[in-house]
């Protein structure tokens, strides 16, 4: 569908010429609307800026709705710029066309026009200086052609945004490049594209919405969803010059209209290569991430256990919820893919940062063995820049343990955040690089204890027995699963302290206390 439509607005362009009427000249005066020389959606015509301050009108009479390609040719010295007016006998300004400077032509690739009046107003742009010009002339050309799916300029508003349908392709074009009739500050001039969709849910369940905006050379494209409201749902500026950009898995969540903006964001145009917009709607499953939930209130909660999701842009956070209802130990698992170099971020219930997890690499499992928590949590996935994007979906997994006693707690990286032992055996993961693990023993009098530690299976951990104050006093290397056996007096308090020497994060270490001697 996209090949047909594009193909035929590009065939429509190239031919269309070819029934453009024979060239007549302009009369003057023709400085106002009411002296505005009559002229047909295929038209060309010869024309002089007479003085600095000279306005050149021309006057259509739609009967039939079409696109219409207008060109100025470029007159030197002199830089031209078009208005486009609508209606009468009180004419609107819907167009200002002002690309270019002296010396070169102007263009507007789709003016959609329906059955009524419209004014081209051709004067002397005031950003070069304006003068008198009566031998060099302009020509205007105008070449008129059917609408086959195509964008109804000016779309430049939400309130003049072109209604579209869901799974049905739209073109467009990047014309002109600036829109002086823009005046918001946060894109001042920029030329916009709008399109309007109406999304009415059937029942409390929401809908995904994607979207696909092809590339265009020359063009540096962002693509944009907003609510009713206007608030921004989803974007893409992922994509370099050229490049497309999508929206993948934007949640709908109640019915309504919704807007998409296609934009160029460094100001470029093309008038012969059209774009084209796909938009198509599904059914949420709520073992997919649904978009925008880059923060803690928008978080998806996690269904199940599992959950996948995809970065849909570089600075693209996708946050979910773990509802727990009861303390407990959970083994939280990222599996990227093969182009993602994952970063998973811990929150607690109170929405503070507890740990980021970056530990294996390029498209490898992130994991966090032995995460503690009392009540929900929340879970924040990201990607560290690459240069482009993961192609790939991650699936991210949260399995409970079904047994929390005696298992270690973290975090208990410093003496004062320590697991205490009380029963006969403690079990512990090394959870992040360079991980350390204190553990300590408590005693109302002086004793000597015995200890067995068994390390991590495909790991290797230091165990270190202390003093009351934390100072080493001797140390082990624990290769792999094997295990070790000493014997130390305790002085009524001491510390057992676990260090990674090369990560494993499935297996877990054992300490277990053999008695006292």
């Amino acid at each position: 569908m996209r090949i047909v439509s594009a193909a035929a607005i590009l065939l429509s362009i190239i031919t269309v010429q070819s029934c453009t009427k024979t060239e007549q000249r302009e009369k003057e005066p023709n400085n106002f609307f009411a002296e505005a020389n009559e002229i047909t959606p295929d038209a060309r015509i010869l024309g002089f800026m007479d003085t600095p301050a000279d306005r050149d009108y021309y006057v259509l009479s739609i009967r039939e709705r079409c696109v219409i390609d207008l060109q100025v040719s470029g007159v030197r010295g002199s830089n031209l710029s078009v208005k486009i007016w609508r209606g009468a006998p009180e004419p609107k300004l819907v167009k200002w066309i002002d690309d270019n400077r002296k010396s070169s032509p102007e263009r507007f690739a789709n003016l959609s026009v329906a059955p009524g009046t419209y004014f081209i107003e051709i004067l002397q742009s005031d950003r070069d200086p304006q003068k008198e010009n009566k031998e060099s002339p302009y020509e205007l050309v105008l070449k008129s052609r059917e609408a086959i799916a195509e964008e109804a300029e000016p779309n430049d508003s939400r309130e003049e945004a072109n209604h579209i349908d869901a799974g049905r392709e739209i073109t467009g074009f990047f014309s002109p490049a600036f829109n002086w009739m823009n005046t918001g500050k946060e894109n001042l001039h920029r030329e916009e594209d709008w399109y309007a969709f109406t999304v009415g849910l059937k029942s409390d369940a929401p809908v995904l919405m994607d979207a696909s905006l092809s590339g265009v050379r020359g063009v540096n494209s962002v693509l944009c969803l907003y609510d009713e409201e206007g608030n921004e749902l989803a974007s893409s500026d992922n994509g370099g010059v050229g490049e497309p950009e999508t929206i993948t898995g934007a949640g709908i969540q109640k019915s309504g209209s919704y807007y998409i903006m296609a934009a160029s964001r460094n100001y470029s145009a093309n008038s012969d290569e059209p774009y084209t917009l796909n938009t198509t709607i599904r059914e949420h499953d709520s073992g997919v991430e649904m978009e925008g939930n880059d923060d803690v209130e928008s978080a998806n909660t996690i269904v199940n256990n599992l959950i996948s999701g995809r970065i849909n842009s570089k600075n693209d956070r996708d946050m979910f919820r773990y509802p727990a209802d009861a303390p407990g130990i959970y083994r939280i698992e990222l599996k990227s893919p093969e182009d993602m170099d994952a970063l998973v971020t811990l929150y607690n219930g109170d929405k503070d940062k507890v740990i980021d997890i970056n530990n294996s690499g390029m498209g490898k499992k992130e994991v966090y063995p032995n995460f503690y928590t009392e009540r929900d949590f929340y879970i924040e996935v990201s990607a560290k820049p690459i240069g482009g994007l993961p192609r790939g979906d991650y699936l991210l997994s949260i399995t409970p343990f079904k047994n929390i006693e005696y298992q270690e707690h973290e975090p208990d990286n410093e003496l004062s955040q320590a697991n205490t032992l009380n029963g006969k055996s403690m079990t512990g993961y090394i959870s992040s690089k360079h991980d350390k693990d204190y553990f300590l023993i408590a005693s109302d009098s002086r004793i000597k204890e015995r200890f067995e530690v068994r390390g991590a299976k495909g790991g290797r951990i230091k165990v270190s027995i202390t003093d009351p104050m934390g100072y080493i006093i001797k140390s082990f290397d624990v290769l792999n699963d094997r295990r070790v056996v000493f014997s130390e007096m305790i002085d009524k308090k001491g510390y057992i302290l676990i260090e990674a020497v090369a990560e494993n994060y499935d297996n877990p270490y054992t300490i277990i206390l053999r008695g006292v001697q």
